[in-house]
């Protein structure tokens, strides 16, 4: 631990980052539908004066993409005349069958007069090029693949391209997958010819997997190409290796249900990655007139900014990727960071393979990687990291263990957060858990709130820079407001009654006479979901619900799988109503009169259990104060109370 003097200098600094005039109250009770049966949900009330804080990264345009074959045996003429025209249909494109050198240096031609990109590498998918407008693009970096070589008479070698493109105005990342592959393996989607469809089947697998490899570290992800197989008897009849077989659980298919080819058969497709993804399609169309036998397909989309601000839920009762939710988009935020880039995690247990990858592919690539973990015996994946990154804290990328709770609290590291100092097009990127980063969260109700505000960029980052030094924090002032729309409160604090964060924060919530988003009958609703409640500190703040409750607040609680029966007592003597269900989280929401307003609306999300060790463990509880947040905590939490018992 800390020596005297440096624990004194921790405090001198963060006096100076916490400002005293801020050392209020700092937590406040959050709210959403009744007791047990939720009543009908009330049209939101949104004040014209509510703040909404903005994240950083900008928002991109439409996104408009196209996919074209051109015929390898039209004249010069022709051809020129269909690239001219592909150009026109979007920001980016792939084109097919371009076997002819003449085709490809006309296509050169257009490009540099048009001040357009194009990737056609010489050692193979010269043929598919992907091309791109470099008033919106710029290309980062490209490769191909070779699915397999040439057979006399059948087919030549064929290729899977892959680029990655810097949107010009943002900074996000778009990557384009284009690919042509075998014909005459299939008519009309069966498989007709057992000598061709091997080489069909292995070129979609090698497809998935290069999909897959892209949307680790690109979130914006197109994918296009002839493949050959007629879609529109493909997704009936589905024959084992062919694209809705093989792509269906990972890709929309986006085309219009049409033909492309003739009006009865669609070869050429156009895809977007489904799960996670951030494209989301508004329109498809075939478009008509070209010299070439395949029409082109254009394609729109909205481009979704997956580190928005505001909080993303998990749905436990989900498939795989519902209950991952918020741990992927997490691994995304560090899968999206580059060579110069800046990621730290601080987390009471790390244990997930995703992340971990993640965490050490980021490392490799040049990104400064430094992890905090809490005490304990280590995870394989802690030790893996350990011995990727190294101890050594003079170095850029590092991990630190800490020796008992990293601040010197009496508890354990209960914070879980991931900083990022660019993910795509976002900077300084916050995404703060409410549970840690393993495997098993998956089967809890969890949230990961993310922003890009430089002010909580900054205080998180400054509290992770003090965890780091694993030395005792002795500071008094434990609140600290950063920027418009949240505020912090840190942990470790002394463990009085007076000192008690969530105490302090239900002090100045009055029940009636109140207006809220979900608020129709003039009582203030506290929504509360809690994993981890007990002790005397869990009963005094189990005795301020209840007590809230009789005063007319309308007071409803999820409780998680440790909160011990005499908290549940408590409440249920005081008649509020008790559900339990699997909920990773420690969240309190408030909706109603405060502090004398009688419109407040507050989220109080992450930071320690409400137990008696949590007040001397580390952790922050953020506090959002905007409508939009609020809501959606509010929509989070009755999610949680339905799948209750």
């Amino acid at each position: 631990m800390a020596s005297p003097t440096a624990s004194r200098l921790l405090s001198s600094l963060l006096g100076l980052l916490l400002p005293s005039a801020l050392a209020v109250t700092l937590l406040a009770a959050p709210s959403a539908p009744p007791p047990v049966p939720a009543p009908a949900p009330v049209t939101p009330v949104t004040p014209a004066t509510d703040l909404r804080p903005a994240a950083q990264a900008l928002a991109s345009p439409t996104y408009k993409t196209f996919t074209i074959n051109i015929k390898h045996d039209l004249n010069k003429t022709k051809a020129l005349a269909d690239m001219k025209r592909a150009l026109t249909l979007g920001d980016a494109g792939g084109m097919q069958e371009m076997s002819d050198a003449e085709d490809r240096e006309s296509l050169i031609a257009l490009c540099k007069a048009q001040d357009w990109g194009w990737y056609m590498p010489n050692e193979g998918g010269v043929a598919i090029p992907i091309v791109w407008n470099r008033d919106r693009f710029r290309l980062i970096d490209g490769h191909t693949v070779k699915v397999h070589g040439p057979q006399n008479g059948v087919t030549p070698s064929r290729y899977i391209n892959v680029v990655r493109l810097r949107e010009v105005a943002t900074g996000k990342v778009f990557g384009y997958i284009n690919t042509h592959v075998i014909s005459g393996a299939s008519r009309d989607a069966q498989l007709s010819n057992m000598e061709r469809i091997p080489r069909l089947r292995l070129h979609l697998k090698l497809l998935r997997l290069e999909i897959q490899g892209l949307f680790k570290h690109t979130e914006h992800v197109f994918i296009s190409g002839d493949l050959n197989v007629n879609y529109l008897a493909d997704r009936r009849r589905q024959n084992p290796g062919l694209p809705t077989d093989r792509l269906g659980d990972l890709v929309n298919f986006d085309m219009p249900l049409t033909g492309s080819f003739n009006p009865t058969s669609l070869l050429d497709y156009g895809m977007s990655v489904k799960r996670n993804g951030g494209l989301v399609k508004t329109d498809a169309s075939i478009v008509k007139g070209f010299n070439s036998d395949h029409w082109a397909i254009q394609f729109t989309y909205r481009a979704i900014d997956l580190f928005e601000t505001g909080p993303l839920f998990n749905a436990p009762a989900g498939d795989l990727h519902d209950r991952r939710r918020t741990l992927d988009r997490t691994v995304r935020a560090v899968q999206d960071a580059e060579s110069g880039d800046l990621v730290r995690m601080a987390t009471s247990r790390l244990d997930d393979p995703d992340l971990l990858g993640a965490l050490t592919s980021a490392y490799a690539e040049g990104a400064a990687v430094q992890v905090v973990v809490g005490a304990g015996t280590p995870t394989a994946a802690e030790q893996q990291l350990e011995s990727a990154l190294g101890i050594d804290q003079t170095q850029p990328s590092w991990l630190r263990r800490c020796v008992g709770s990293c601040l010197g609290g009496a508890g354990r590291q209960e914070a879980n957060v991931v900083l990022v100092s660019r993910a795509g097009g976002t900077t300084e990127l916050t995404m703060i858990s409410s549970a840690p980063f393993e495997a098993g969260s998956t089967s809890r109700s969890t949230d990961v709130f993310r922003s890009s505000s430089a002010a909580v960029y900054a205080t998180y980052g400054e509290v992770f820079s003090r965890m780091s030094l694993d030395a005792t924090d002795t500071a008094k002032v434990r609140t600290v407001a950063m920027g418009s729309g949240y505020t912090a409160q840190l942990y470790p604090v002394p463990a009085l009654p007076f000192r008690d964060p969530v105490l302090k924060a239900l002090k100045p919530v009055g029940c009636t006479n109140a207006r809220g988003l979900r608020t129709d009958d003039g009582r203030t609703n506290i929504r509360v979901a809690v994993q981890a409640w007990s002790g005397e500190r869990g009963q005094r703040v189990a005795t301020r619900l209840a007590a809230l409750k009789r005063q007319g607040c309308d007071v409803v609680v999820v409780a998680g799988p440790h909160v011990r029966q005499g908290i549940r007592s408590v409440l249920a003597d005081g008649g509020v109503g008790v559900r339990t269900s699997a909920v990773g989280q420690n969240l309190l929401v408030v909706d109603g009169r405060y502090a004398g307003k009688a419109r407040a609306h507050l989220a109080f999300t992450a930071g320690p259990g409400w137990t008696d060790l949590g007040v001397g463990s580390d952790g922050v509880t953020l506090v959002a104060s905007y409508a939009n947040a609020v809501s959606a905590y509010l929509d989070g939490w009755s999610r949680a109370w339905q799948r209750g018992a």
